[in-house]
């Protein structure tokens, strides 16, 4: 067994090694930014407040506030920052060691639940190389700990023996919704596992402690995002006339866009639908396969396609199916429960005849491969368009005020964001007059950035509370407005 953990181990650096050339090496996605900025906030002022803010968020949050994302990730990811600074080595260094981590604790569970070395071999093999997890190595999101926040709390649920074990398993679910709130759907994960009275009494009561006692007070005053249903939904109900009607309502249009973004799905020609489909054909060999299999692997199927049920009736309605307003939507969501959903595939494999089940398992892997190495080349070109975007624009802001150490600026500038940190951005922008008026009220900025097309323009150019930085350039691509009073 050791020497097949290593060889695993050396399949991970494999697929690491094999993403590293075909990935951007920097940093590009707003998000990226965010966290980065975030992590070192954490290691210089001890702070979870964010450096990115919204205009809308600033009116309804007030200053300061936290990012919109739960803060699990900046946790994590700040002694690497302290270690490599607030760089995509970082972020790469945290998701390459939560990989491989990842692929032994799949071996493990496999191999508790399955019960053969085989089994247990082939879903680490399939886990390292299926998508979408070697797409998202080298970038600096909270794919790699979320699925490793689910995965370690399934495995010491697998294996608790008593109720200390079972209060652990708790205590490390309740954390992972440090990561993702979507994370707690995997409860029935863990009630199908454990003993109903170590659940009730130990697993409970350890998922409780957590979320009362360290997630709740890390993950509040968090920012309003209008991509975000939650939680700017719940804002938008509470100061509604009607709130039950206008949550409702919210919730109905999601919905309805989901379903239609769905109808388009094209596995063939988008490789996002693609992964997708991916996905939905592991559950449905798992489906599939379901009475076949033995007891524990059968117990945890039934948990997993429970949650997923549950995860995907939170997609329809709070989140997206298909990219819109992000990346990778869908996929992201479900992505944690690759693991359990490879375990249950190669229970399903070993089913088979010897020769069958290699050609099944090589036809997977085929399709694996295929899918990761389209998401990858796809990544890199659509980040290496926003690092060129990004890049100019926070060289022609720094050309024109970067002497000035502004301390906040209201603009879509999140590369200068991070170089020139400590600065705040304010990267959402007022939607009208009035909203700019009320912005102006609620929080102090240096400048203010703006296309030429903006619709802000007219409000600004004969204001005599700011004036044109950069008027004497004609063709400028941003217009640079100074706040002077």
């Amino acid at each position: 067994m050791t020497l097949s953990r290593a060889l695993l181990v050396g399949l991970g650096v494999l697929v690491a090694l094999a993403a590293w050339p075909r990935s951007l090496h920097d940093v590009a996605w707003p998000d990226e930014y965010i966290y980065l900025a975030g992590a070192r906030n954490i290691v210089e002022r001890g702070s979870l407040n964010t450096q990115y803010y919204l205009a809308n968020s600033l009116l309804v949050r007030g200053y300061p506030h936290r990012d919109v994302h739960m803060p699990g990730y900046i946790l994590a990811l700040a002694p690497l920052v302290k270690l490599f600074g607030a760089t995509l080595q970082a972020a790469a260094a945290l998701n390459v060691f939560l990989f491989l981590v990842s692929i032994l604790l799949v071996h493990a569970l496999a191999r508790r639940l399955l019960e053969t070395e085989e089994a247990a071999i082939l879903s680490a093999a399939l886990f390292a190389i299926a998508p979408p997890t070697a797409g998202y190595l080298f970038i600096a999101y909270s794919e790699l700990l979320t699925t490793f926040a689910l995965l370690l709390a399934v495995f010491l649920s697998a294996r608790a023996t008593g109720s200390a074990g079972a209060f652990v398993a708790g205590a490390v679910f309740g954390l992972g919704a440090l990561v993702r709130e979507t994370l707690l759907v995997a409860l029935p994960v863990h009630f199908a596992l454990l003993p109903r009275r170590a659940f009730w009494r130990s697993f409970l009561p350890g998922m409780l402690a957590s979320l009362l006692l360290c997630v709740a007070p890390l993950a509040r005053d968090r920012a309003v995002h209008p991509n975000a249903i939650y939680p700017s939904v719940l804002e938008d109900a509470r100061r509604s006339n009607t709130p039950l009607a206008t949550l409702a309502a919210a919730l109905g249009r999601n919905a309805l866009q989901n379903l239609h973004d769905v109808a388009e799905a094209n596995p063939i020609g988008n490789t996002e639908d693609r992964a997708l489909f991916v996905l939905l054909l592991l559950a449905a060999v798992g489906i599939v396969s379901l009475r076949r299999l033995p007891p524990a692997p059968r117990r945890l199927a039934w948990g997993t396609f429970a949650a997923l049920v549950a995860l995907s009736l939170a997609v329809l309605f709070l989140y997206v199916v298909r990219v819109r307003g992000g990346v990778w939507g869908g996929v992201r969501a479900y992505m944690a429960f690759v693991p359990l959903l490879v375990i249950l595939c190669a229970g399903a494999l070993r089913g088979l005849g010897r020769g069958v089940r290699a050609i099944a398992a090589g036809v997977l892997l085929f399709l694996f491969w295929a899918t990761a190495k389209d998401q990858l080349y796809l990544f890199a070109r659509f980040k290496g368009q926003n690092l060129e975007d990004d890049g100019r624009y926070s060289r022609t802001v720094a050309d024109e005020i970067g002497r000035s150490a502004p301390r906040r600026i209201a603009g879509r500038l999140f590369r200068y964001g991070l170089e020139h940190y400590p600065t705040e951005i304010i990267w959402s922008l007022p939607r009208d007059y009035p909203e700019l008026v009320a912005l102006e009220k609620a929080v102090a900025y240096d400048y203010l950035v703006i296309p030429p097309n903006s619709a802000l323009r007219l409000f600004l150019i004969r204001n005599p509370r700011y004036l044109r930085v950069n008027r004497d350039d004609k063709g400028a691509e941003l217009l640079i407005f100074r706040r002077l009073d």
